[in-house]
């Protein structure tokens, strides 16, 4: 695996952060820097809570100064395998590769990386290279001269990416040999909390990171709290609407109720009514037809 980037892009955080997880799963991990001292490496990782001293102290964890060793390009790598081997290293980090070319002429230097790539596969070590790129020239120091990134398996780019003043940290993957990956550029955050990875986020069709995406983010968290205050006070206001309507629904029902009854009252007095005329009106026919019958007769 090859990760590459302009000075300050966190090569050797991410370096660091594979140094760590490989040593949490038990892996004995060997750490080659030629830029900075042992100490300096685990102090300067600790800022982001990658921690290696305990590794280093229990012999899981392996940590080379190579500054300090001199000679050819192949005396290094020859320092290396004897190192890697008495260490029984799985995994390796050479941070960064790109030094190789300084001990030698550029054929000789690629020649070393090669035979130090096929090394590592054929015995079985997963092996990490960093390389620097010329912020000036923009070339890569070890994909360039050392043609490294044709050799590697997967390569991971790591570059600043400037928006309204601010520079950011991006990490993209160019290639991963038999693997699917991602064609988005990432924003990489460094804090006291880690290296975080962010998600990736657009606005009008803009990728933003660092403060215009905090900006941004803000804005919307805003409209989304006014949006979710107004969506409660428009709930409340439906409920008390509804409230009403429940009380008018209940009083229209018992109003109804009370005319339904009416009504039956109504009916029964208007037939009770019917009746009772039926029957005075059949009393009257009566009294009427007795004063014309045989009794009446006889008075005459």
């Amino acid at each position: 695996m090859l990760i590459t980037g302009f000075p300050g892009t966190a090569k050797t955080t991410l370096s660091g952060a594979f140094a760590e997880a490989a040593c949490r799963r038990g892996e004995r991990t060997m750490f080659v820097s030629f830029d900075s001292d042992s100490s300096e490496v685990i102090r300067n990782l600790t800022s982001v809570r990658i921690r290696l001293d305990p590794y280093v102290r229990s012999g899981c964890l392996r940590m080379i100064s190579a500054r300090t060793i001199t000679g050819s390009a192949e005396s290094l790598l020859v320092r290396i395998k004897t190192f890697a081997e008495q260490h029984r290293a799985r995994c390796l980090v050479i941070d960064p590769v790109s030094a190789l070319s300084k001990a030698g002429n550029e054929s000789t230097a690629h020649g070393v990386a090669e035979r130090l790539i096929d090394w590592a596969k054929a015995e079985g070590i997963t092996l990490v290279c960093t390389s620097l790129i010329d912020e000036l020239s923009g070339h890569t120091n070890g994909s360039g001269p050392l043609h490294i990134s044709t050799l590697a398996d997967t390569w991971i780019h790591l570059n600043y990416l400037v928006q309204a003043g601010e520079r950011n940290r991006g990490m993209s993957i160019i290639k991963s040999r038999g693997t699917a990956h991602s064609n988005q550029v990432r924003e990489l955050i460094l804090s006291d909390a880690g290296v975080t990875l962010a998600d990736i986020y657009t606005a009008g069709g803009e990728v933003l990171m660092g403060t215009l995406r905090w900006e941004k983010e803000g804005t919307e968290r805003v409209a989304k709290e006014v949006a979710e205050v107004e969506g409660k006070l428009r709930r409340v206001s439906l409920d008390a609407e509804e409230a009403v309507l429940e009380v008018r629904a209940k009083s229209l029902q018992t109003e109804l109720k009370a005319k339904q009854v009416e009504k039956t009252l109504l009916a029964r007095t208007t037939e009770s009514r019917k009746g009772e005329l039926s029957r005075r009106r059949a009393r009257m026919r009566e009294l009427r037809g007795a004063d014309g019958g045989p009794a009446g007769r006889k008075l005459k």
